[in-house]
Parts: structure tokens; C-alpha cells; sequence
């Protein structure tokens, strides 16, 4: 089995090519993509370009943060999903009146896929426990257990994380994708069974110096094969694909940053 990883493209439709391209060398079984594929209040080129790209490819996709405000605007979900943002110490009042505008950029039928997409989910094909997928900690696209970055990363429980890690699609898996993080990372988890997990964080976008090519990350993982797990099991190579913004001063409210 081959994955191809995607994430935190940010709504960047040339990097988002660049990424599918990339993967499409690569031959895969699957591409993912692990949620932030838009950017919230505004993004830097039209939602339906990046949502046709992802549908058109077949592309397996999760909503990450960005996203969830999308989705949640106008609904019975919208107080509960601010109310887990505010858990995070930087606050996020300087753009939530601006999200129903944003939303409008949206049309009917993109955002009704939109709120369709779930928000984890385990690979079809995999062998000796699950792929799972989240954008960051499970059942939270906000944040990590695994985040150093104070800022991003309110200060959990131990009995907090102890439920994350013991869902029942995590708590079975060798191998947890997920994102939020503009660069690659890679590491073991220990999950409250007694078995371990191997972590890899998505590769986001990055620009480049002055007038030259931004990266958007992708990651190829191969199944060894055989009666491995973990690091073992997987082959993994990160890649960085260049690509030209249509307007490479675009900044946004947020300026792409993890919302």
C-alpha cells in the first residue's frame, strides 16, 4: 500500500496542483489530505477551484481547523466549535465576525460538501491496524497532543489526552496521519493500551525568498510488507513541490496561519 499525505495547502490552488502532481509520480494507492486545504476568513483563490481539484482527483479528505469555521457558521454547531477554539491562548476574536463573509465565498453546493466531510478517518487496506487520519488532535482540529508550540496548544489534562488517544479508530492504528504544522514531523506515540503509534505531521506551504518558488509539502509512505509495524512497517519520504502563487503578496486576515 502506498499513501500519498497531503495538508494545510491553505487554499493555494497552484500549490495544491503542484502538491497532486507530485503525489501522481509517486503512484499511489491513495492520496489524503488531511484538512486546512482552505483558509479562514478569505482565501487566496476561489474555494470551488480547490474543492473541484479535490473531488475531481478522489482525493480522501477530512476538515481540519480552517475549515470547521466554514462548516459550523450559521449552525447549532458554531458556539461548541468557538467555544473549543477559545481554549487555545491565542484569541481568535480579530476574525470570527468576518467568517459568515467568507462563507459567502463558498456556493451552496461546495458547502454542503464541505459539511459533509468528517473529521477522521481510517484507510480501507491497511493490515495489522488502522491508518488513521486527523488534522490535529483526535477529536480536536484545533490543537495537538503532541504540539510544542505554546501558542497553538491549550494545556490539556492527562485524562484529556488519555480519551483522545484511547478512541477506538486511534487506539488500533500503527500509523496516525495528520497535520496542522507548516513543516514535516515525525515521531512515536504512546497510546494508553500499551502500544505505540508512529505520527507523521503533513508538510504545509511555505514561501520562498523574494520573487522565487513556494513549496507545498506532500509525504510518500510505503508498506514494507511482512509482519512489521511502526517505523518499520513504513518506507517514508517527505517532498517539498514548488509552485507560484497567483499573487504572491497575498496575506489574508490571518496571513495562511494556523486559525
Amino acid at each position: 500500500m502506498r499513501i500519498c499525505l497531503i495538508g494545510d495547502s491553505h487554499g493555494f490552488v497552484p500549490g495544491l496542483e503542484a502538491a497532486l502532481q507530485a503525489c501522481r509520480r509517486h503512484v499511489p494507492d491513495v492520496i489524503v489530505h488531511c484538512g486546512d486545504f482552505l483558509t479562514s476568513p478569505f482565501l487566496p483563490d476561489p474555494p470551488g477551484e480547490t474543492i473541484e481539484l479535490l473531488r475531481a482527483e478522489g482525493v480522501r479528505v477530512i476538515y481540519g481547523n480552517n475549515e470547521a469555521y466554514f462548516r459550523d457558521w450559521g449552525t447549532p454547531r458554531w458556539e461548541a466549535t468557538v467555544a473549543e477554539r477559545r481554549r487555545r491562548p491565542d484569541s481568535p476574536d480579530y476574525f470570527l465576525s468576518l467568517i459568515e463573509q467568507g462563507q459567502a465565498e463558498l456556493s451552496a453546493a461546495d458547502l454542503a460538501w464541505l459539511r459533509a466531510l468528517p473529521a477522521e478517518l481510517s484507510l480501507d487496506g491497511a493490515r495489522q491496524g488502522d491508518v488513521y487520519v486527523c488534522h490535529g488532535m483526535p477529536g480536536n482540529p484545533f490543537a495537538t497532543t503532541w504540539d510544542t508550540d505554546p501558542a497553538f496548544t491549550p494545556d490539556f489534562t492527562a485524562a484529556e489526552i488519555d480519551a483522545a488517544l484511547s478512541r477506538p479508530a486511534v487506539a488500533s492504528a500503527d500509523l496516525i496521519l495528520c497535520g496542522h504544522t507548516p513543516g514535516p514531523t515525525l515521531l512515536r506515540t504512546a497510546l494508553p493500551n500499551g502500544r505505540a503509534a508512529l505520527v507523521v505531521r503533513s508538510s504545509g506551504h511555505l514561501p520562498g525568498e523574494g520573487p522565487g518558488p513556494w513549496y507545498q509539502g506532500i509525504c510518500v509512505l510505503t508498506d514494507r510488507g511482512g509482519p512489521l509495524s511502526g517505523f518499520a512497517r513504513w518506507s517514508i519520504e517527505f517532498e517539498w513541490a514548488p509552485f507560484e502563487p497567483r499573487d504572491p503578496n497575498w496575506s489574508g486576515l490571518a496571513g495562511g496561519s494556523t486559525v
